[in-house]
């Protein structure tokens, strides 16, 4: 996460400079602290984790984030915030001891981080 971080941290202040949709900084804090929740419950996990206490932490984030997304107006986290978020959730995923090849479509959450789906709620 340390590694990603300044360029999460850019990427919510060109997020704010270029007035997108719910890019305030409260809303950045929130998803950044709920992003850190998420490595913190990796690091808490046992050292060979059941894969489904793994999976249960990242589709926890994913509703977490949508609905986040929701709370904000939809307008925050598209495409290019999965783009940059999901690659790290799902490396962390994998150093926890998760397999992606385990799953269909290799999304262990059942589903890509797809945040207009929370729109269409």
């Amino acid at each position: 996460m340390e590694d990603a971080e300044p360029a999460i941290a850019a990427h919510w202040e060109r997020c704010r400079e270029s007035a997108v949709a719910g890019a305030t900084r409260e809303a950045t804090d929130r998803i950044d602290l709920r992003i850190r929740a998420f490595f913190q419950a990796l690091k808490a996990l046992p050292q060979a984790p059941a894969e489904e206490e793994i999976v249960t932490a990242l589709a926890s984030l994913f509703d977490d984030l949508e609905r986040i997304d929701q709370e904000t107006g939809g307008g925050l986290l598209e495409e290019a915030e999965r783009d940059l978020l999901e690659p790290l959730f799902l490396n962390a995923a994998e150093i926890a001891g998760l397999d992606p090849n385990n799953f269909p479509r290799r999304e262990p959450a059942g589903r890509k981080l797809d945040f207009s789906v929370a729109r269409e709620r």
